[in-house]
């Protein structure tokens, strides 16, 4: 399994590697938007500089190969935010796809779908046998997402995770295997169908 750093896209969004300089600028106009959605955003601290630190630790996981991270765009150019393959495991062909975040107009479009379609299908091509998502116990609309892909829920991760606001997370924990990923697949390419038919 190697999940390295490249573009992905489809009829929908262009998925391109993360580049601090290039993209922070965008995710931070973009996080201004969004406000208090972005509560269960692990690094989301209102009224502080979150967002540099945190550039400055995409830089130093994707030189260390621990995150490979992208920008979302639209079909039509705009910035649509940033999504993750995080702790690619080769040895066990495990990999999570995670550190998602939309711009809020977008949630609810073709753009999670499509973005998921195309994350999984290279982590399943690429020889994984797992995907799996962990989600802050409070995002409902995540789970809900990640629910609807046909992901199965494994459990929870109790108290794991101290975030910088100090709040105490528990992680729910979601997983796509390699043999249910064509009916996953399916389900997405129908889902897809159906935006597109919307025009």
């Amino acid at each position: 399994m190697q999940i390295r750093p490249l573009t992905l896209e489809n009829r929908f969004v262009r998925l391109v590697p993360f580049e601090a300089l290039r993209h922070g600028p965008m995710l931070a106009e973009l996080s201004e938007r969004t406000g208090a959605r972005l509560g269960t955003w692990p690094v989301y601290v209102p009224g502080t500089d979150w967002l540099s630190p945190w550039l400055k630790m995409v830089e130093s996981r994707t030189g260390a190969g621990t995150l490979v991270p992208f920008a979302v765009y639209l079909a039509d150019g705009r910035f649509a935010g940033m999504t993750a393959f995080l702790n690619p495991d080769s040895a066990h062909r495990n990999v999570e796809i995670g550190m998602t975040f939309y711009a809020p107009d977008l949630q609810g479009s073709a753009v999670n779908p499509a973005c998921k379609h195309l994350l999984l299908e290279h982590a399943f091509g690429q020889g994984a046998i797992r995907a799996y998502f962990h989600i802050d116990e409070r995002n409902a609309r995540s789970r809900a997402a990640v629910t609807k892909l046909g992901a199965v829920q494994e459990g929870l991760l109790r108290d794991n995770r101290i975030l910088p606001d100090g709040f105490v997370r528990t992680t729910v924990v979601f997983s796509i295997l390699a043999r249910e990923w064509p009916k996953v697949k399916s389900g997405l390419e129908a889902r897809l169908a159906r935006f597109e038919a919307r025009g």
